[in-house]
């Protein structure tokens, strides 16, 4: 019997949408929705994320708060926030956003407002299919100074993919095998750390993280 073929996000793009039929697309589906949108300059694409997109924002947000816990930082997350300036005709909605150097700017707020909020020190964006937005150069454009993206594959494959780190240079991206904002933490670690999770349960790579970390600190 043949395999019935994996889930794959679904995505609509309109052409030629003006700001104000956008901001009027967003006020009417509300913020209790689950698609994501992306606006560049006229065109937006509507995206529905998979369970798979959850998973990850929940394992991922499990290792930065491990992380500022054994630094002691604060962090302030938001997920799946709507990153938008109207004046560059952009917006956004990454899988989370987090405040770390600049989370007392945010303490307590409900919701980014980037008229008077730094943008998001932090933004974890995941990718399960090709999209058809540059979503690196609109987050450039909006001044989020590291980006990591998870790209993957839906299905069973899905801790299986690639997580690449970013950290803005100028106008644009630099690829970096660290953190920006854990200058001591490699990508290769957080891969590792999914993988566990996956292998051995969350728990488990837990445990061995702060191991690490600790190891690593001493």
């Amino acid at each position: 019997m043949a395999k019935a073929p994996k889930s794959s996000e679904q995505r609509i793009v309109l052409e030629k949408i003006g700001w104000q039929q956008f901001e009027t697309i967003l006020a009417e589906m509300g913020t209790e929705r689950s698609t994501r949108f992306t606006f560049d300059r006229g065109r937006l694409e509507m995206m529905t994320p998979l369970d798979e997109h959850e998973r990850c924002h929940k394992l991922i947000e499990s290792l930065i708060l491990v992380l500022v816990d054994e630094m002691q930082l604060p962090v302030e997350g938001y997920k799946a926030p709507t990153l938008l300036r109207s004046d560059l005709k952009l917006a956004i909605e990454p899988e989370t956003g987090y405040y770390i150097q600049h989370e007392a700017d945010v303490h307590g707020k409900r919701a980014i407002d980037l008229t008077v909020d730094p943008p998001p020190d932090l933004i974890l964006d995941v990718s399960l299919s090709a999209g058809t937005a540059n979503r690196l150069s609109i987050y450039a454009a909006l001044g989020v100074a590291e980006v990591w993206r998870y790209v993957s594959q839906p299905g069973d494959d899905f801790f299986k993919g690639n997580l690449q780190i970013y950290g803005l240079d100028g106008d644009r991206y630099v690829e970096s095998v660290t953190g920006f904002a854990f200058p001591f933490l490699p990508a290769g670690r957080i891969l590792q750390f999914i993988d566990e999770s996956d292998a051995l349960g969350l728990m488990t790579a837990l445990r061995s993280l702060r191991e690490w970390l600790q190891s690593v600190h001493d």
